[in-house]
């Protein structure tokens, strides 16, 4: 059995160090190719594949299963590269973080063929190539399986078993569907983390601002370290979804903005960060999809909160009102202080 993996930067490889740890040895041969040669070779001092094809065309002839692995943007032209020279046959899948252009590619270049399945490992890192390669790197991570319009089933179940031997576990989504959420919880924290970077190292106090930054900044900026060329080629290939999200994340720092300029709200104030506190905490603590409903009423997130911490909130709140009320009665003696001036 063959396989190729086009692409040995931090996908690919992680991809066939996988493959090479859990398969049975001679069980199959692993060719890899990269645009860049030097990378190719790294993966293969890294025993991640067994030998480098010296182009796509090359890596894909008589492989049973073929794993793309680069930037969105270079699939298509992998696509049409490797077009004449795909086994009928064969399987092929990718790992893009944008499905809806990926599968129009695909139909493109491949109209008839069966063995095209979309594909998205739900994990990765901001270190780029090979050398960050980890053969655990999508360990219970989601990995999103989009099938095409002329998918098989053999070839869907291939593409599922391949992601369970990752160690990942398979979802089956629609192209657009996975497109509309990813923009939200995968593209939205980059683009957010690129903007909150880009307006703070552009203010003239950077130098002092900079030698100031601790955890907090740097891990909300964290994923502006995203390779350059894997987030240009998300943000256009999904800029519908992308720009309704910005306009969507636009809107709530609005609100936010308004709720701590409201001298006169900070019992709102204090209840949004509050909540969303409970609510991230409940998340990061496992609570995550669709609940069933058991028919009972459930507790509002403040009350349960208030439940769990001893009335710490209604202190909290009473605290709040009584320091607003303070800051209303200042505001207002120096209103007419101003006046009888």
């Amino acid at each position: 059995m063959r396989l190729a993996i086009l692409g040995t930067g931090l996908m690919g490889t992680s991809i066939g160090l996988r493959l090479k740890r859990e398969g049975q040895p001679g069980a199959f041969e692993l060719v890899g190719y990269d645009k860049y040669y030097e990378v190719a070779q790294t993966a293969l001092r890294a025993r991640a594949i067994d030998r480098v094809a010296s182009t796509a065309r090359e890596a894909v002839e008589g492989a049973d299963l073929v794993i793309i692995a680069v930037p969105v943007l270079a699939i298509r032209v992998l696509l049409e590269e490797i077009a004449p020279a795909v086994r009928a046959d064969a399987v092929i899948t990718d790992t893009g973080s944008t499905k809806a252009e990926v599968l129009r590619w695909a139909a493109e270049y491949f109209p008839t063929h069966e063995g095209f399945v979309g594909g998205h490992p739900m994990a990765g890192k901001t270190e780029a190539g090979p050398r960050a390669a980890d053969a655990d790197l999508f360990v219970d991570a989601r990995w999103v399986i989009v099938p095409a319009v002329h998918s098989s089933d053999n070839a869907i179940e291939q593409v599922t078993a391949l992601a369970e031997s990752m160690g990942a576990k398979p979802m089956i989504m629609d192209a657009a569907e996975h497109d509309a959420y990813v923009a939200a919880i995968s593209h939205m924290p980059q683009l957010a983390a690129t903007a909150l970077f880009s307006m703070v190292r552009a203010s003239e106090a950077w130098p002092e601002l900079s030698m100031l930054a601790a955890g907090g900044f740097k891990d909300m900026t964290r994923l502006s370290a995203t390779d350059a060329a894997m987030a240009f080629d998300i943000a256009v290939t999904n800029r519908e979804h992308a720009t309704h999200w910005l306009d969507r994340y636009i809107a709530a720092l609005r609100e936010l903005r308004d709720r701590v300029a409201d001298i006169e709200g900070d019992q709102e104030l204090f209840k949004l960060i509050a909540e969303n506190e409970y609510e991230y905490t409940a998340y990061r603590n496992g609570k995550v999809g669709r609940e069933e409903s058991s028919g009972t009423p459930s507790l509002s997130p403040m009350s349960f909160q208030e439940m769990l911490t001893g009335g710490w909130v209604s202190d909290k709140l009473d605290e709040i009102t009584k320091g607003s009320e303070e800051r209303v009665r200042e505001n207002e003696q120096r209103r007419r202080d101003r006046r009888d001036i």
